[in-house]
């Protein structure tokens, strides 16, 4: 499939754009998501749905308003770490938004690592942390504990970019 074209791209980030950010929260981002951002840094996509399969073998169109641009514009991948950071768990990082506050998310976690998500924020709880008698501290949660109203939707970013269309509206 031919890759769908971006609208309304911020000016081009960079890899040390990138680097910061990895650096600055501890995280390594995919190779296909950087690839992304250095060539459509924000911006919506053209097909701009992509269709969930529900566990009960349902369809749901999960649609994209826009994606976090890297440095430059108005709703950055940076803001959205700031303001979403502490409430998800430390392996999701938000690249998308929905118009309506619920978030698109790549896994940057071992166990799971490049795989996309869909947090509906209206059914979200966020994950507990792990609690160590030892220490007698909280740490962070479990991995693949993400917690509820988190929907898996593709195991890499280009499956997931792969997998966009286009769908007619249903007047």
């Amino acid at each position: 499939m031919e890759p769908t074209p971006f609208l309304r791209t911020q000016k081009p980030a960079t890899l040390a754009d990138l680097a910061v950010i990895e650096q600055q929260y501890g995280f390594t981002l995919p190779d296909d998501y950087k690839a992304h951002v250095l060539r459509y840094n924000g911006g919506f996509p053209a097909r701009s749905s992509f269709m969930e399969v529900a566990p009960d073998g349902d369809q749901v169109e999960r649609g994209i308003n826009s994606f976090y641009a890297v440095r430059h514009g108005e709703n950055t991948l940076e803001s959205s770490l700031k303001s979403l950071y502490d409430q998800l768990h430390p392996d999701l990082v938000p690249f998308a938004d929905d118009g309506g506050g619920d978030q698109f998310c790549l896994s940057v976690g071992p166990k799971d690592y490049g795989s996309i998500y869909y947090i509906g924020l209206e059914s979200y709880t966020p994950p507990e942390g792990e609690y160590d008698e030892e220490t007698k501290t909280w740490g962070p949660p479990a991995p693949l504990d993400y917690g509820t109203g988190v929907h898996f939707l593709a195991s890499s970013f280009t499956a997931f970019m792969n997998g966009l269309v286009d769908v007619p509206d249903q007047d």
